[in-house]
């Protein structure tokens, strides 16, 4: 049975090749993105005036950083449990050492959390004024914070 999986090897090895691409173009926004803040707080002299905004560049910044880890998280861990299921989890980092898709579920349930406030503070930031569609996503984060500690609360 496991030489018929073997195949399908090359294809875990493409999705993780082209979500660590994913990650660093992600990288490479943020840095665009924290330059374009730095610049924006010299510009002014370090003064935020009605529609200066410089740390909202660096909020985005953050936004990107935060989904370039999701991204790296899945491909790594993908990695790990699908291609080098055989190494040992010495020679790993211990955040990379996941033995089961259920570790791996859950790291990327609690940066994505993360990644989701860090989303939400932005867009709060972004539009002061904004509706009732504004408290979507922080339900949205609720709802998956509740669930998460429902899933993993001590027996």
């Amino acid at each position: 049975m496991l030489h018929k999986i073997t195949p399908f090897k090359y294809v875990y090895i493409v999705a993780v090749i082209i979500t660590l691409i994913n990650s660093v173009f992600f990288i490479g926004a943020g840095i665009a993105r924290s330059i374009k803040g730095y610049k924006a707080f010299f510009k002014k002299d370090f003064f935020i005036s009605e529609g200066h905004h410089p740390g909202l560049y660096l909020l985005e910044a953050l936004d990107s950083f935060m989904i370039s880890l999701v991204f790296m998280i899945f491909g790594l861990g993908i990695a790990r449990l699908f291609i080098f299921d055989k190494t040992e989890g010495k020679k790993l980092p211990q955040w990379l050492n996941v033995s089961s898709l259920d570790e791996l579920k859950t790291m990327l349930w609690k940066t994505i959390l993360f990644a989701l406030v860090t989303f939400a503070v932005t867009d709060f930031l972004k539009e002061p004024d904004a509706s009732w569609d504004a408290l979507i996503l922080p339900i949205i984060i609720f709802i998956l914070s509740a669930s998460f500690f429902l899933i993993h609360k001590p027996k």
